[in-house]
């Protein structure tokens, strides 16, 4: 038990210290990805960090596992550095109890995992999909500046103002152009503002004390309009709900009713993701085996590598069954039986290979 609770706390004092490293990498790249998404438009403080929050909490499914898996070979790396492996194994503490202390711990983790992958993570892209789909829409709308073309409804409509009123609430010179089932409409005014709520009304244009010119291109038949006030739609006319079309974002119980690839691909990966800790778990204990004069991280790297070579082939084989390429009976299932025989024989060789000797001597030297 004692030995048991020793185990337990050096690994979790590693997974701490990975986890908030790659947190702090997860947040950085989201971070510029969303620099590069808002271009010019205006975000709150606040919307950013909530943006930045659910991306993590929809990562948090890839992250659990990889964080355990260096976590385990961190800490085993250097309990066999250190000789403490050795004492445990001399005192009777053979690989087995180890190795059954560590699965404990990983059924835990694995439990977290599933909850996070088949829940947490699918609503959190949903909540993430709608806020910034919202946040665009209003954005469009708030982030108006002088000199600049603003397009709406898909390119439908394109406005430009020479300038804003001392209030920032109206837009003064205004030029516009308006497609309307392939008619060009050129408007001009000489204010403009928003009007309505997009929840309720909808998002409007008003354009004030101006004129209409419509026609074909190329066109000389076309009809001038004079107007003292003309609004336009500018919000895409959609339902009161917004519901995302991405697969990540759907429910689990969405997926398995559904019959499109795409969905019973999502599906086996979000399965994937406990499946991947416990394998990826157990497959640290034989790989952080190391000799008591080797250094603590000589199998940092490997295990690194295996870790992508998993994971690629495990997205590769994701891909496939999206395209139809394998069918989805076979799935990405053979990947984990792969591996599963991989990690089982790796135990199975560590397990009756005896214990590790104090000393990195020879074969067939002899004490003097």
């Amino acid at each position: 038990m004692i030995v048991r609770r020793y185990l337990i706390r050096e690994i979790l004092h590693s997974f701490f210290a990975v986890f908030s490293i790659l947190l702090v990498i997860s947040a950085t790249v989201i971070f510029v990805r969303m620099l590069a998404e808002m271009s010019a438009s205006v975000f709150s403080t606040a919307f950013i960090f909530q943006i930045m929050a659910l991306n993590i909490l929809g990562k948090l499914s890839m992250l659990l596992p990889v964080a355990l898996y260096v976590s385990i070979l961190l800490a085993l790396s250097r309990l066999y550095s250190d000789s403490e492996i050795v004492a445990m194994w001399a005192g009777g503490v053979g690989p087995r109890r180890i190795n059954s202390s560590i699965f404990q711990l990983l059924i835990v983790f694995a439990a977290v995992t599933a909850v996070v992958s088949l829940y947490l993570s699918p609503e959190a892209w949903a909540m993430r999909d709608v806020i910034w789909t919202r946040a665009k829409a209003e954005a469009e709308v708030s982030g108006v500046l002088p000199g600049r073309f603003l397009e709406f409804r898909d390119g439908e409509l394109v406005a430009y103002t020479e300038s804003l009123s001392p209030d920032k609430r109206e837009m003064e010179n205004v030029f516009a152009k308006l497609t309307v089932d392939g008619s060009q409409n050129l408007l001009v005014a000489k204010r403009a503002r928003f009007s309505g709520d997009e929840e309720k009304t909808g998002q409007y244009l008003v354009l004030e004390d101006g004129y209409r010119y419509s026609g074909a291109p190329g066109s000389v038949d076309y009809t001038i309009y004079r107007f003292a006030k003309h609004g336009f739609r500018i919000d895409q006319e959609r339902s009161a709900t917004v519901v995302s079309s991405k697969s990540n974002a759907k429910r689990t119980v969405d997926l398995i009713a559904g019959s499109h690839l795409a969905y019973t691909a999502e599906l086996q990966w979000r399965i994937s993701q406990p499946i991947s800790l416990l394998l990826l778990g157990m497959l640290a204990v034989p790989l952080a085996r190391t000799l008591p004069r080797q250094g603590k991280y000589t199998k940092l790297a490997m295990g690194i590598a295996i870790y992508f070579i998993y994971g690629n082939a495990v997205g590769v084989m994701q891909t496939f069954v999206e395209r139809g390429a394998v069918s989805t009976v076979i799935g990405i299932w053979p990947i984990h039986v792969a591996m599963a025989l991989t990690v089982g024989s790796l135990l199975y060789a560590q397990s009756s290979g005896g214990a590790p000797r104090l000393g990195s001597r020879k074969a067939g030297s002899r004490d003097s």
